[in-house]
């Protein structure tokens, strides 16, 4: 019995994402199947966004702290220049160097990174009105690994405003552990005029491709918006693999 207790696995525990996609054309109905028949998502550039403007917008906290003097001496350093802050720094020192960490920071993140965007909620008019074709469109609900977030998928931080500290940035510049971590805060955190998307992220290192997500789809919910002659298609399309992996067809 011991033997038989040991070789149990519990099962792992899960939580429920949600994708929202509009339908109003052949190619975003593609896409639809795509991710329901294939399981594969689009990982994009930060740039195709909806809020790519204010994705890059951030002040800094220009306050020297005990570090930053030694980081600014290696930074100038990794540079090749020979020049040496001032001792001791002044806030208006430091914020005449952060444009260049700014704009490092800003490249990498666009040219680099790669993000998929998803809901922890399904219950609000904004995200069908943004992100579902204002009804006509899909929800799909998508159940993921529970060990999966925090690792690849991140939950956004809303804040007030977006205010890093420069040694962030200097600390990025020099050492790779460090850079990761910086990028990826950038891409994942928001101001609070969005905090009612409730929104998780795939972060990925590369950009523009197609990804195999883990975890099973346990519900599709078309919008009320969606032409009949649109949802008899993509059913009968999906009707067949639903049954199968008993994912629920519903509609608004």
């Amino acid at each position: 019995m011991q033997k038989l207790m040991n070789n149990l696995v519990c099962p792992e525990e899960e939580v429920i994402i949600y994708k929202f996609r509009p339908l109003t054309n052949k190619e975003e109905e593609a896409q639809f199947l795509q991710i329901v028949l294939e399981k594969k998502l689009w990982c994009a550039s930060p740039d195709s966004v909806n809020d790519k403007k204010e994705e890059f917008t951030f002040k800094f906290d220009y306050e020297p702290s005990t570090a930053t003097f030694d980081l600014l001496v290696q930074v100038l350093a990794k540079v090749g220049s020979t020049a040496i802050p001032p001792s001791p720094l002044s806030a208006s020192y430091v914020e005449r160097i952060a444009e260049d960490a700014r704009n490092l920071a800003v490249q990498v993140c666009r040219n680099t990174y790669g993000i998929s965007c998803f809901s922890l909620t399904k219950d609000d008019d904004w995200l069908w009105n943004e992100y579902g074709g204002k009804g006509n469109g899909a929800c799909i609900e998508i159940n993921i690994p529970d060990s999966l977030v925090g690792k690849i998928y991140h939950e956004v931080d809303y804040v007030s405003q977006k205010i890093p500290h420069i040694d962030t940035f200097l600390e990025s510049y020099l050492f790779s552990d460090k850079a990761h971590e910086t990028y990826r805060n950038i891409l994942l955190t928001k101001t609070k005029k969005w905090e009612n998307e409730k929104e998780i992220r795939f972060i990925g290192k590369h950009q523009n491709i197609t990804f195999t997500f883990e975890g099973h789809i346990n519900k599709i919910t078309f919008g009320s918006c969606v032409p009949s002659y649109v949802l008899e298609q993509l059913e009968s399309e999906i009707a067949d693999y639903c049954q199968i992996n008993n994912i629920v067809i519903a509609k608004i």
